[in-house]
């Protein structure tokens, strides 16, 4: 314990996991108008102090300037294309400038991540009935952190033989189908202690 306490672990920056989510938001708050703000920005966060003291984190080669201006050049460009690729955000004809689209806006204004909103704008169809808009709602990329505890999927599978739409092949592991679940339990008013 005193190990612990008297040497510090490093604490590791993980926003190139989420940077779509952040830049999409600057973006829409005109913060981030060019792929060159978007480096800039970088530059001002935990991460980008901690490329340089833990280059192999970071799959790093090394933490020299160019290294490091190539890295972060590579991890804006491929972000921005996932952006535009989902329809959150444009690219000019210039190839630099960047205005958010609708999308990016509502994904921003309601903190939705890029990927839920690219899924929901693909998928979603004013014909859906009300078993398909669950499924596509279940699917968001928000639901995947939600935990199955030990014993739960046999409480998940009593569960599903009450829920009003019932889901073809479910894996009681998953955290779709533990989302479908309980939201159906949710909406029908069912207990589920």
């Amino acid at each position: 314990y005193k190990k612990f306490l008297f040497e510090s672990l490093p604490v590791e920056s993980t926003l190139n996991q989420s940077l779509g989510d952040h830049l999409n938001a600057e973006i829409v708050g005109k913060t981030i108008e060019n792929k060159q703000d978007c480096v800039d920005w970088i530059t001002w966060t935990f991460f980008y102090r901690r490329l340089t003291q833990n280059p192999n984190f970071y799959n790093l080669q090394g933490v020299s300037g160019n290294i490091i201006n190539d890295y972060l050049s590579n991890l804006v460009e491929e972000t921005v294309e996932e952006l535009a690729n989902s329809k959150c955000i444009s690219i000019d004809e210039n190839e630099m400038d960047l205005s958010a689209l609708n999308l990016g806006m509502i994904a921003s204004y309601y903190y939705i991540k890029y990927s839920t909103i690219d899924l929901f704008a693909k998928s979603l169809s004013p014909t859906f009935k009300m078993k398909q808009i669950l499924e596509i709602l279940c699917a968001a990329t928000e639901f995947e952190t939600i935990p199955i505890r030990h014993g739960e999927d046999k409480i998940l599978k009593q569960l599903s033989t009450e829920i009003t739409h019932k889901i073809e092949k479910p894996k009681f592991n998953e955290p779709d189908t533990k989302t479908n679940i309980l939201l159906q339990c949710h909406l029908d008013r069912k207990s589920v202690v």
